[in-house]
């Protein structure tokens, strides 16, 4: 079962939330050096897809490919899609296998540097990609976890719209 820890001394609740405290945190991170960047205060009240990455997972780049068509298929909504940057060092080319992960994705929406912090908070992600996707309130109603052994590596455009659909219909 994923945990989410508001802060360090806070008591740990089932499943991640995206209430307006989280939010305001994920607003103040930096962006990826050379990633485009976005008003992240249009967080609030709005559905959002946070997804976690890493430059050097292959799955990650078919799934920032998808999460591309989304938000261009969604470009005209309340729907907000963000990239936390996690699990990054690697070797000592990280700023250059960032760069070359960025030229190929190209990321039409925030890319976020992550943190252990930044992990706690949304349940301990230990895995990548990982993709949660929060309504308007902050409540979870989509995940996808690559799991140890799995097949299936990322989200398909398929289920990624499938969930945007669900965020957005009226409550």
């Amino acid at each position: 079962m994923l945990v989410c820890a508001v802060s360090s001394a806070s008591v740990l609740s089932a499943t991640p939330r995206f209430d307006q405290k989280a939010r305001a945190i994920v607003a103040e991170l930096p962006a990826v050096q050379g990633a485009a960047t976005a008003a992240l205060a249009t967080l609030t009240n709005k559905p959002v897809l946070v997804t976690f990455f890493a430059s050097w997972c292959p799955p990650c780049r078919e799934e920032f490919a998808n999460l591309n068509d989304l938000a261009e298929q969604y470009r005209e909504t309340d729907l907000r899609i963000v990239a936390i940057n996690v699990y990054e060092a690697w070797d000592d080319n990280d700023e250059a296998r960032m760069q070359k992960f960025l030229q190929l994705t190209r990321p039409s929406f925030p890319a976020l540097v992550g943190s252990e912090d930044i992990r706690t908070l949304f349940g301990g992600i230990s895995r990548i990609p990982t993709v949660y996707g929060f309504d308007r309130s902050g409540e979870l109603t989509y995940e996808f976890i690559h799991r140890v052994g799995a097949k299936k590596t990322n989200a398909t455009y398929d289920e990624l719209n499938s969930a945007a659909k669900q965020l957005l219909a009226p409550r």
